[in-house]
């Protein structure tokens, strides 16, 4: 029995001894290990497509207002279609809301001047005048219209309300106007002359004057230049 224990036994270690000689063929000479991957070279820059490079950045809206780039705004901007027609003391369109002119009086004979700016026909320029008839000076009343394209209207009113003062024109052509004043017009260059005469025991023919001043015919910016002395 002895003898076939050790018999068993002797079995049991070559079995063994043999299974782990087959371990170590198995791992030496066995499949070998999956070899290392070789990196891809990168394309060149010809062979990159679009959807190689990298992606823009994202768009930032958060631009600096005019305000905070130290633009300013100076008040008076030309227009977009850059026709600037800038008329800062415009008068009156009606005789109601006419613009006064300072008065005057036969004594003085000197020549005052008007200046102003019209555009279009619906642009209408309107002016009062107040003048006296001093004693012992003489009328050399002139009104005259001195810029091209427009025309010059002259309506007289005597200060003691006589109707219908006016009767006729030294220069010009009659003409009525809104509120129902005759007076004279005339086209630019050339004068607007009323004759008038106001009733009364005493020869005194103050009156007062509404010159219009509008542009014919036309739709620009133009400045213009009355005439006139009493």
């Amino acid at each position: 029995m002895r003898s076939s224990l050790l018999r068993h036994v002797a079995a049991l270690v070559a079995a063994t001894f043999a299974g782990l000689v087959s371990i170590g063929c198995s791992t030496d000479n066995g499949d070998p290990e999956d070899p290392t991957e070789t990196p891809a070279a990168e394309p060149s820059a010809k062979e990159k497509k679009s959807s190689d490079t990298e992606d823009a950045p994202e768009f930032d809206a958060d631009f600096d207002s005019a305000e905070d780039a130290g633009s300013s705004n100076n008040g008076d901007p030309t227009p977009p279609d850059g026709d600037q027609c800038i008329d800062n003391d415009d008068p009156g369109s009606a005789e109601n809301v006419a613009q006064v002119l300072p008065s005057t009086d036969d004594c003085d004979n000197g020549y005052k001047t008007i200046s102003g700016v019209v555009k279009g026909e619906v642009d209408v320029d309107f002016y009062k005048l107040s003048a006296s008839d001093e004693f012992g000076c003489s009328l050399d009343t002139d009104f005259e219209a001195q810029t091209a394209g427009t025309e010059l209207c002259v309506y007289a009113r005597c200060k003691n309300s006589t109707v219908d003062a006016v009767t006729g024109c030294d220069q010009g052509a009659m003409s009525t106007s809104e509120i129902g004043m005759t007076g004279c017009c005339a086209a630019a260059p050339g004068r607007a002359l009323p004759q008038w005469d106001c009733s009364g025991l005493t020869d005194d023919d103050s009156a007062d004057f509404f010159i219009r001043v509008r542009q014919l015919n036309g739709d620009k910016c133009l400045p213009y230049k009355v005439r006139y002395r009493y």
